[in-house]
């Protein structure tokens, strides 16, 4: 892989990782996906899979990870999981984890890992990684960070655009503060402005030990399905049968935040998401 810079968060992604002298496979992981609806399911697989081989070359076999983040109420995962086809992708559970399925199209495959997002008060997030189990909204953030490590699930806190600002940025400074680095991970957004570099939040969990995963985080509309896949991060490729037990962890054996890869968003795309994203809200469009 190539050398991916941008402001302060320049990464070099080019490395091999050899285990007793044998080189272990890797896989391009997205952190923080949303399918919005069955019918962009299809069209958010394609292009997982399309900007995932474009990052880490690579044979026919699996060629990513998918961490699904569905709001309150949806049920795309469960859809696709009882159904078994999604276009020309076909639906594949894992038997030994409700939380996980395969989606394979020809001789590729997309492993795809469900998740939860859950809205605390002051607009503040949690995102619950692996697991089907839905949180309830509205709670204090360390009443949610809480609730979802008691779980089982990765407790992680997503960046978004002027939510970490102000008061609320105390409460994300407190939050980390009071975790473990262990229990407590951060997600970088690929929907962030590319010049700004990477959060100073996000950075300073990072230099305290919290892992950070990065994920596109696409909006639902304007074609934003087309990113997912582009910005991530890189780890070592989990076994069939288990596939999110074996990344959880993975990521828990680390010492430090695995290598990332991607970049954000120009200016143009930028503004187009977030004023869109504002008029959606402000009109209750769906």
């Amino acid at each position: 892989m190539a050398e991916i810079s941008g402001g302060s968060d320049t990464v070099n992604s080019h490395a091999s990782d050899h285990e007793a002298g044998t080189a272990r496979r890797e896989l391009p992981v997205d952190g923080h996906v949303h399918l919005h609806s069955l019918e962009c399911a299809v069209l958010t697989f394609d292009a997982a899979a399309r900007n995932f081989r474009a990052e880490l070359a690579q044979g026919s076999g699996c060629v990513g990870i998918l961490l699904l983040t569905q709001a309150s109420g949806e049920k795309v995962f469960e859809a696709l999981r009882e159904r078994g086809r999604c276009g020309d992708w076909v639906i594949r559970p894992c038997p030994e984890e409700s939380q996980s399925l395969v989606a394979e199209r020809g001789s590729d495959s997309l492993i795809v890992v469900c998740g939860r997002q859950v809205r605390c008060e002051s607009g503040l997030e949690v995102t619950a990684l692996g697991t089907t189990r839905e949180f309830p909204d509205g709670l204090p953030l360390a009443d949610t960070v809480r609730e979802v490590q008691a779980s089982g699930a990765l407790a992680c806190l997503p960046w978004g655009f002027g939510k970490w600002t102000g008061a609320r940025a105390e409460v994300v400074r407190r939050a980390l503060a009071d975790n473990s680095p262990a229990l407590l991970a951060v997600c970088d957004n690929g929907s962030r402005l590319q010049l700004s570099g990477r959060p100073e939040l996000v950075e300073s969990a990072r230099m305290r030990g919290h892992l950070v995963l990065p994920g596109t985080d696409p909006f639902p509309f304007g074609g934003d399905y087309s990113r997912v896949g582009s910005f991530g991060f890189v780890a070592a490729a989990p076994g069939p049968s288990t596939p999110w037990r074996d990344l959880h962890a993975w990521l828990q054996a680390q010492a430090q935040s695995p290598r990332a890869y991607g970049r954000g968003l120009g200016l143009f795309r930028f503004l187009f998401n977030n004023i869109g994203i504002q008029l959606r809200n402000r009109l209750g469009t769906g």
